[in-house]
């Protein structure tokens, strides 16, 4: 889509695609890898295929760990409305640094209740040994990982003030 309003490149991950594409780390900032231009850091950041440092915002607030310049809150991404990158050219508002530019924007509550529960489970024992492990004679690594967890949403007072919690 042709952008008349402002010369800036970007690429908004929405809703839908949030809800329904995995992300390995359950980190909202991974979904700014589906952006042309930008590739996942040896840490798994996002950043410009010129390796310039990445700044992150929530909610339209800065989202970065001044001291390391790394992402701050890791948000899950169930807790995600829409993900929004910006690549270049983009506006003095988002002035931190000459990287990429990773927006996320939280989910509110709606007259509605409405909610969701995942558990995402990774465990060594459904895996096969790798063939280099095998031709060495070495075993498999073990790992066991189990990440769970929950939303819910909805009126407080309807069309006046709503909820949205996420753990």
């Amino acid at each position: 889509r042709i952008q008349a309003q402002t010369g800036e490149r970007s690429f908004t991950v929405t809703r839908e695609t949030v809800e329904n594409i995995p992300v390995t780390n359950r980190n909202f900032a991974a979904f700014a890898t589906l952006s042309p231009g930008v590739v996942a850091a040896a840490n798994g950041n996002p950043v410009r295929m010129d390796g310039a440092r990445t700044n992150y915002m929530l909610d339209g607030i800065s989202n970065v760990n001044t001291g390391g310049n790394q992402q701050g809150l890791q948000l899950n991404s169930d807790a995600i409305a829409e993900v929004k990158v910006v690549a270049s050219a983009y506006q003095a508002e988002y002035g931190r640094t000459s990287g990429i530019q990773v927006s996320g924007v939280t989910k509110s509550g709606t007259n509605q209740f409405r909610g969701s529960i995942y558990d995402i489970e990774r465990d060594s024992d459904w895996n096969s040994n790798s063939w280099q492990n095998v031709r060495n004679g070495n075993a498999k690594a073990v790992s066991k990982q189990r990440d769970w967890g929950y939303t819910i949403g909805g009126p407080v007072m309807r069309s006046k003030l709503f909820f949205f919690w996420s753990q």
